[in-house]
């Protein structure tokens, strides 16, 4: 009903619409008609897909895929919504429509679905739930098959992935003692498991002759963890890996990291700083529960630490006198940015005042982001064992990596940053501040906080700036649009008191009908519409007064007001020559007298 209402709305002013309604409009109009979708097939929800809509692509999907019964084609159309849905890495939906695939279907499918579900598993890092659907292929697949040496490399993988060291070599021999392989691709899968499994002797002898430089640094690692290779060598191979692997970002946060490493155990400092640094900035697309080479984010507070206790001793500063270690900090800062840091990371921890460790807290994240290391920011501070939760990163940060959450899409992690931050940053307004951590509130799902958080902003408030307002009402709309209508209410309500302009009144009223109107108070909903069509224009006959006297007698024809539905739709008709638009009252008009005649007692 409320959809029809919508699209009769939308036909009434000629396919003039509300703003905020245009886009949900024009996504129902495209829902409901069928011969656009049903002449051209599985090509145009694809070139839907392709054009970025992929969560509408899906309700096309679902709306007209061919029957079960109809295989070829259904099969054809499931291939395609795996894409989809792996696009938008929604892994766990994937695994459930394997767990429910209709029954019959050829084994050829059956094996091509169950191989997606054990990458969607793969891609979410759930190994148990990746050898459930390994084990279905292998037990219903005969051995010959050319994938079934593949599938049980992939089991040994899912065991990396939770952990289970022992049974992965386990798996890892049998597969050596069937097979006999001796490639390249093996030999990696096989030393990452001796690795893991702390034999780093025999994970460098199986890396004997690597070629690859996955290869090579994997060796690297084997020499020097089991003593073969010195530290000091180590570090230098891996910086020239580093810079020779800078456009293959997995390959060179390896590389950094084996830099990191070899540098911990020769005692150098500032390349194990600068190592765990470029590491951490560096994203790669392997699982981080894969890595042979852990990072974790303490790791790196403690190099910056062990490196600014060595150049404090060396320069003679004594722990305590915070001023001598700042004016430190400031003279490396020009040149030698690592240093800096770790100045400004050991004052954070052992500052003797708490605004001299605030102000390195600061001072540390805004050093790092200038130099792109955004991410080793997230990670000194959501990752670490000392900040337990949200709450503990200092504040200054905290609206940073906001920011830079924001920036990422990421809504809801700059959710869980903004909230409880009700004070606004220095330098920024505090009214759009807390507006925009009122949007992303709501975008995260927090709607009750944002709503509190849009209340708050009004509190003690005696009027509105016209552009403020508006800016305003384009989040309560987002209230809106999940069905959060009382609190809109009460919010437009309050802006409707605190701004001047006739138009913006007009337009507050109309938003108040609509959400009376969805909760179902249509005799309100009805006298706001009409209240909005003639507020600042007595006789209401502009397009804005005609869509809002349309909507006030729909309102008012499902609250049972029928005459007075009647009566709006007749003076809609005296001011309405377009022929279409006339005969789509003179219908309603009808309906509303079939309504009453069915209604009477008989």
């Amino acid at each position: 009903m409320a959809i029809q209402r919508m699209m009769q709305g939308l036909n009434f002013l000629g396919g003039k619409t509300p703003s905020h309604l245009g886009v949900p409009l024009l996504l129902v109009g495209l829902l409901g008609f069928s011969p656009w979708v049903c002449a051209t097939g599985l090509e145009r929800i694809l070139a839907v897909a392709d054009g970025g809509a992929t969560d509408l692509a899906l309700r096309l999907l679902v709306k007209y895929e061919p029957p079960a019964e109809d295989q070829e084609n259904w099969m054809q159309w499931e291939k395609e919504r795996f894409a989809i849905l792996a696009q938008k890495q929604q892994w766990g939906a994937i695994a459930k429509r394997v767990d429910n695939l209709p029954p019959g279907l050829p084994q050829p499918f059956v094996r091509w679905a169950l191989a997606e579900a054990v990458n969607a598993q793969l891609s979410a890092e759930e190994g148990a739930a990746a050898r459930k659907y390994l084990r279905r292929l292998i037990w219903e697949t005969k051995p010959e098959s050319m994938d079934f040496a593949k599938w049980r490399r992939l089991v040994i993988r899912s065991y990396l992935l939770d952990n289970d060291i022992a049974d992965a070599h386990m798996a890892l021999l049998r597969y050596k003692q069937d097979y006999r392989v001796d490639n390249d691709a093996w030999r990696l899968l096989h030393a990452k498991v001796l690795l893991r499994a702390r034999r780093n002797k025999a994970a460098f002898d199986v890396l004997h002759d690597a070629q690859s430089t996955e290869g090579k640094i994997l060796r690297l690692l084997a020499g020097l963890r089991s003593g073969i290779y010195k530290a000091p060598a180590v570090k230098a191979a891996g910086l020239t890996l580093a810079q020779t692997t800078s456009r293959k970002p997995k390959l060179q946060r390896e590389a950094w990291a084996l830099v990191a490493e070899a540098a911990s155990q020769a005692g150098d400092d500032i390349y194990r700083v600068i190592g765990l640094e470029r590491a951490m900035t560096l994203s790669s697309d392997a699982s981080g529960r894969e890595r042979v080479i852990v990072l974790k984010s303490d790791d790196l507070w403690q190099a910056y630490e062990w490196l600014a206790e060595s150049l404090g001793n060396r320069l003679a500063l004594l722990v305590g006198n915070d001023k001598a270690w700042v004016e430190q900090a400031q003279y490396y800062e020009s040149e030698e940015k690592a240093y800096a840091r770790a100045f400004y990371a050991f004052l954070s921890r052992r500052g003797s005042e708490a605004q001299v460790r605030l102000d390195a807290h600061t001072r540390l994240a805004d050093s790092l982001y200038a130099e792109g290391r955004g991410e080793v920011v997230r990670s000194l501070y959501t990752r670490s064992k000392q900040f337990g939760s949200i709450g503990a990163i200092p504040v200054t940060v905290r609206y940073r990596l906001a920011d830079a959450a924001l920036q990422r899409r990421d809504i809801h992690l700059a959710a869980r940053l903004l909230k409880g931050l009700d004070k606004a940053p220095p330098g920024e307004d505090p009214d759009e501040w807390s507006l925009r951590q009122a949007r992303v509130l709501i975008y995260a799902g927090e709607f009750k906080a944002g709503a509190l958080r849009l209340s708050q902003i009004l509190d003690n408030k005696r009027s509105l700036d016209p552009a403020f307002a508006s800016r305003y009402l384009q989040v309560v709309f987002d209230l809106q649009a999940v069905d959060r209508h009382p609190e809109a209410y009460a919010l437009l309500d309050s802006v409707f008191a605190l701004v001047d302009k006739v138009q913006q009144r007009r337009e507050i009223l109309f938003w108040m009908a609509d959400s009376k109107n969805a909760i179902g108070e249509f005799q309100m909903a009805g006298e706001l519409y009409l209240r909005s069509a003639s507020y600042g224009n007595a006789r209401g006959a502009d397009p804005w007064g005609q869509t809002a006297r349309f909507h006030a007698a729909e309102a008012l024809g499902e609250a049972g007001l029928v005459a007075d539905a009647r009566d709006v739709y007749r003076k809609l008709l005296e001011h309405t020559t377009d022929q279409r638009r006339r005969a789509l009252l003179e219908r309603n008009i009808e309906q509303l007298w079939l309504r009453e005649k069915q209604s009477m007692p008989r």
